[in-house]
């Protein structure tokens, strides 16, 4: 009698691991197709006659370099500094 109740018990919890192994399959083909139209309303969007694809250029002007940076900064105030303070 113990040995049918632990089959039977095993039996149903292999029936109940199998429904949620559908449902959680199901969801995910749910959610899967929900993301693609999603999707679909990003990847269609209404071209304008501003854009005529022409490339877009940089100006490389507005990055200064790092020698101008060094050639403004004032370290005449760094010369009395004692760096034993910091320790």
């Amino acid at each position: 009698m113990l040995i049918k109740n632990i089959v039977g018990a095993i039996i149903i919890f292999l029936n109940m691991a199998g429904l949620g192994y559908l449902f959680f399959i199901g969801l995910s083909n749910f959610f899967t197709k929900y993301e693609t139209d999603k999707q679909e309303e990003f990847r269609n969007i209404a071209k304008t006659g501003i854009h005529k694809g022409q490339p877009i250029v940089i100006d490389e002007d507005i990055i200064p370099d790092e020698d101008d940076l060094l050639k403004d900064m004032d370290l005449s105030d760094l010369d009395g500094l004692d760096l034993d303070d910091f320790d």
